[in-house]
């Protein structure tokens, strides 16, 4: 590993970019050495808590890729600037992770890859779950033989927040120009990922959406605004190999917190993962000549594992990672969500070709 401090640049100051902040306290040189962001008073709240320099707090994203002495930075902003943040740090040959989902609409994607193509710059896609414990394990059991064949992927991810009693806001969120989809693009690109990165590409998909709540308080304006995208994505698939894939995903499950689960049913084996208990595997199979039903939970040791800003840092260091969400998982993950908003619009099973 080159002996070299990396310089960092922090685009989007909300949540997201305090979560990537953190992250990044705890790698090895790495340093945040500049920020972005619209809001002002947010840009000279945080330079000043780091003590950057006048020169290093940026309005305008165009400037802190443009910077020079900025090693790559981490885009963590809405849905709307994903597009034009990465044209941009194609343009200026910028490393950069990226949060998800890649794009808003196949349009704005497929504009990237081409651009991409003629400049693949190193770029990490933010699928964060790669990286829980319990998400490798389960990947070495798959590629080590271990389940058998795979016959079906089944996974839900629900949440309780925008349930009626708890009166959520309008954000943008609920605003399909700004977020291209509502809870597939937010969490339901994750099962997209999961279900990709476990067994392999989608051949065809078969989607259901819905709105359970038509309209929200937009609280700068204090008035009802309509909201038009997804509360509820479900949809079947078909993935490589013939493996059949279930998944489901809303926010209105009362009783759930980060309720992100996944099983995947071999002919050995069937193994089942929460990214609630990230360091837990609980794996059923049958032995001996009896078959005797054998009931597993494996504890594994977070403190193994590898970050994801790690990983990145060290993909820039050359060392390449099985686990590295790049921008053609990016790609491949928008294409899969594009499909199924087709086929919830008219009810028609979509194929799909990689490109």
């Amino acid at each position: 590993m080159n002996d070299k401090m990396w310089n960092v640049g922090i685009i989007g100051l909300g949540s997201i970019g305090d979560y990537h902040m953190n992250n990044l306290s705890k790698i090895p040189d790495t340093r945040v050495a500049a920020i972005c962001d619209v809001n002002v008073q947010a840009v000279e709240q945080v330079g000043s808590r780091l003590g950057l320099s006048a020169g290093k707090k940026y309005i305008q994203y165009e400037d802190i890729i443009a910077d020079p002495e900025i090693d790559f930075v981490i885009s963590g902003v809405s849905n709307k600037f994903h597009y034009d943040i990465l044209k941009c740090a194609i343009a200026y040959n910028k490393p950069i992770f990226s949060e998800k989902p890649f794009t808003r609409t196949m349009e704005e994607a497929d504009e990237l890859l081409e651009l991409y193509e003629h400049n693949p710059i190193p770029c990490m896609v933010g699928f964060s779950y790669r990286y829980r414990p319990c998400f490798q394990y389960v990947k070495q059991l798959v590629e080590q033989g271990a389940l058998g064949r795979i016959r079906h992927i089944a996974a839900h991810y629900l949440q309780e927040e925008n349930a009626p009693m708890f009166n959520k806001e309008y954000t943008w969120r609920f605003n399909q120009a700004m977020a291209g989809s509502g809870i597939l693009a937010d969490i339901g690109s994750h099962m997209v990922d999961a279900a990709r990165f476990f067994v392999g590409e989608f051949t065809q998909v078969s989607g259901l959406m819905s709105t359970f709540i038509d309209q929200r308080i937009d609280m700068r304006t204090g008035q009802p605004t309509a909201v038009d995208v997804d509360d509820f994505t479900g949809f079947q698939g078909v993935l490589e190999g013939g493996v059949m894939g279930t998944f489901y995903t809303h926010k209105n499950a009362l009783g759930t917190g980060n309720q992100f689960n996944v099983t995947l049913f071999g002919d050995l084996g069937t193994v089942r993962i929460s990214v609630e208990q990230p360091n837990e595997v609980h794996l059923t199979v049958r032995e001996g000549e009896s078959l005797e039903l054998i009931e597993k939970k494996i504890y594994l040791n977070e403190k193994l594992m590898k970050p994801m800003l790690q990983d990145f840092v060290d993909y820039l260091d050359q060392a390449n990672s099985p686990l590295f969400p790049t921008f053609m998982d990016g790609y491949r993950n928008q294409q899969v969500l594009q499909a199924i908003i087709d086929s919830a619009k008219d009810g028609v099973t979509r194929s799909l070709n990689r490109p």
